[in-house]
Formats: structure tokens, C-alpha cells, sequence
């Protein structure tokens, strides 16, 4: 065996008895060995390494043995070994937060995306990046990198932004920019994308085999987690759900909301629901004024908001029947009134499929586009840390 594939195995093990550890923590030396079946030296071998690179920390004694004997040394993950930065940069806001390896978020800031996208966009996003370090006494050297989501069709494997229509941008090499003003490994990808591995890492996918997660704003997108792993497509471009055709007669004279727009997205997102009411209205209404005017009865804002919602559910109804997933989950800014169209569209979902299928809204806040970056970072890098 060469030194290089002999260096191999020692890493891959060494992430297994990391992965181990936090997946069954507190464990012992020995219930690892027997977990992940390697040798117990070997085992030991590796913990004392995790122990001396701070990744991993012993946590007192754990239970006697059945003949009396030693307790064994329980060990736990350490997630404020490193951090990592998210990043999510969307057609309103800019907003970014430095996590520990658990995910949670230690510092956040945002700024509007609108003061800076013509200019200056990531000298600000440094600007942010070091206030946080500072606050949280950080140094560059306890980064392990960052993700960036963005509102558009991504490849990830270059770091470019091939369309983004909210941000103009075509061909945006957001990565090379990223690099010239920070240090560390950058990862960027299409935010919904970053949203589904955000809810499969901590969210209401947890450890989910097949999800789909679908953002209702401005415009309607979708994340796909399948047998386990992001699907992306062969263009990067799959989950465009924006472009699903729900209506033929509609479809006959559809004008887009916004130019690049799909015909899902200019009948049911919170952009469309707005467009439409203000036009009856005769005064601009945005969608979450649309749906406080509905609770309150008011007419118009009621067959605008029951249309938008039976179209979302005829084109969730599509995706449950192509991909069965375990669940659907539901973001983006018109998820904050799910709980008030959550039956009807259930009740369209399941008229449509051969099966239910459960569905949820994003366990996540403001924070939800930060902890998907992150995930992103985690799922990509290659490191001792992997999602």
C-alpha cells in the first residue's frame, strides 16, 4: 500500500470516529470501536488526535461495567472548535451570520441588498464579516470557511451565478469576488438549494431521505434532497418549480410578474398576490397587507389569495406524484400565513396525489437562509467536519 492511500484511510476513519462521536455522544473509546468496527487501538489512536486538535473533549466517566470494573471515558463533540460563516444574499436584504459546527448562530447582521448591488456589495459583507469576528473575539484562523446563497441558477462547482433576475445578475463570478476579500474556502449556491440542506441538517427534515423544499416570495423556488443528497439536475438548474405550467387556458395569455419570471411564480407568489390586488384595488398592496385584509374579510383579497393557494397546490400536487418524497416544506416570505391557507392547500395536495404527503412550514426564521448556507459549506468542503 502506497503512503498516499495508507493517509487516506487514517482520514476517512478519522472522520468516521468523529462522525461517531457526534452523532452518539456521549460515547466511549470502546462503544465506537464497536459502532463503526475498527480496531480499539486504532480508535484510541485517532481520539487522542481529536482530543489534541480541540474537535472532541472528555466528559467525565461514564457508567461501571457490569463486573465492576474502570468507567470509561465519555467523549463529546466540541462544535465550538471551528465556525463557519453563512451568508444570504437575496433581492431585499443581505444577510450573514458566523455558526458554530451545531449550527447555531453566535453573531447576524444584514444590510439592504439595494445600497450596495451596483457597487460594493462584498466590501460591506467584510465590513459585517469583521464586526462579528471582533464581537466574538475570532480570529481568521477559527474560520473554516464560507457559503453564500443566492437567488438564482448556480454552479456550484465554479462559484458563478448563471442568472439571477432579482439581483441582475448573468454569469456573476460570485466566488472570485468573495476570494478577494476574504481568506478562507467560499461555496455558493442557489438558496433554496442551501434552505433544503439547511432543513435536512437541522430543520424539519432531520436526517430525512427525500425532501422538498419550496420558497414562496418574490418568486417560487425549490430545493430537492433525494435518496439522502441534493439533486441539482445536469444544468444546476433543477427545482426551477417557478416555471411549472398549472392552468392551460391561463397559460394561453401569461405575462410574466417580472421579466424572467415563470407562469407559477406570476399566478402564486407573494409578488403575483400583490400585483393582482393592487390592479382591483386601484393602490399598491403588497402580499402581507394582501393576506391582513383577507383574515379581515375582505373579498378581493379572498379570491386572490384562494387562487394563488389552489395553484401552489396543484403544483405541489405535482412534485408529491414524481418524487414521493417523505415531506414538503413550505418557506420564503408568504410561509409566515401558512397556518391560514395550510388546510386548503393540503386539501388540494391530496385530491391530486395518489398519496399524502406531510406538510410544513420551514422551521426557521430569519436565520433559515444563514443555517442553509452553512450546511452548504459543510456539505461541500472537504474537511473532517461533513454534514
Amino acid at each position: 500500500m502506497q503512503k498516499s492511500d495508507a493517509a487516506s484511510i487514517k482520514n476517512i476513519n478519522k472522520q468516521l470516529v468523529l462522525s461517531c462521536i457526534r452523532h452518539f455522544e456521549p460515547i466511549s473509546r470502546s462503544q465506537i470501536s464497536k459502532r463503526i468496527q475498527i480496531s480499539k487501538p486504532s480508535v484510541s489512536l485517532m481520539v487522542e488526535q481529536l482530543l489534541l486538535e480541540g474537535w472532541i473533549e472528555e466528559k467525565g466517566p461514564g457508567e461501571s461495567t457490569i463486573s465492576g470494573g474502570r468507567k470509561p471515558v465519555q467523549l463529546v463533540f466540541n462544535p465550538k472548535a471551528a465556525y463557519v460563516i453563512g451568508v444570504d444574499i437575496g433581492g431585499t436584504k443581505v444577510a450573514s451570520g458566523i455558526t458554530c459546527l451545531n449550527g447555531e448562530v453566535h453573531a447576524y447582521r444584514e444590510f439592504a441588498t439595494g445600497d450596495y448591488l451596483s457597487k460594493d456589495l462584498f466590501k460591506r459583507l467584510q465590513k459585517d464579516v469583521s464586526s462579528m469576528l471582533k464581537d466574538l473575539e475570532l480570529s481568521n484562523s477559527e474560520i473554516l470557511g464560507m457559503g453564500i446563497g443566492v437567488p438564482g441558477v448556480t454552479n456550484v462547482e465554479q462559484g458563478i451565478v448563471l442568472d439571477a433576475p432579482s439581483l441582475k445578475w448573468k454569469r456573476y463570478p460570485v466566488r472570485k469576488i468573495a476570494s478577494e476579500y476574504f481568506s478562507f474556502p467560499v461555496y455558493v449556491e442557489n438558496d433554496v438549494n442551501t434552505s433544503v440542506l439547511g432543513e435536512q441538517w437541522l430543520g424539519a427534515g432531520k436526517s430525512l431521505q427525500n425532501i422538498i423544499f419550496i420558497s414562496v416570495g418574490t418568486g417560487i423556488g425549490s430545493g430537492m434532497v433525494i435518496n439522502g443528497k441534493l439533486f441539482r439536475g445536469s444544468n444546476f438548474s433543477a427545482g426551477e418549480m417557478g416555471y411549472l405550467v398549472t392552468d392551460y387556458e391561463n397559460a394561453k395569455s401569461y405575462h410574466p410578474t417580472y421579466e424572467g419570471y415563470g407562469f407559477l411564480e406570476s399566478v402564486a407568489s407573494g409578488s403575483s398576490i400583490g400585483h393582482k390586488l393592487s390592479a382591483v384595488k386601484n393602490q399598491t398592496v403588497t402580499a402581507k397587507e394582501a393576506f391582513t385584509l383577507w383574515k379581515k374579510g375582505d373579498e378581493s383579497a379572498q379570491k386572490v389569495i384562494e387562487e394563488a393557494v389552489e395553484q401552489l397546490g396543484f403544483g405541489i400536487a405535482n412534485y408529491v406524484s414524481l418524487f414521493d418524497p417523505d415531506l414538503v416544506i413550505i418557506g420564503g416570505g408568504v410561509s409566515e400565513s401558512f397556518d391560514d391557507y395550510k388546510a386548503s392547500l393540503i386539501e388540494i395536495v391530496e385530491h391530486f396525489t395518489p398519496q399524502s404527503c406531510k406538510i410544513v412550514r420551514s422551521t426557521f426564521g430569519k436565520e433559515a437562509g444563514i443555517v442553509g448556507a452553512v450546511a452548504l459549506f459543510l456539505e461541500e468542503h472537504d474537511s473532517i467536519i461533513r454534514l
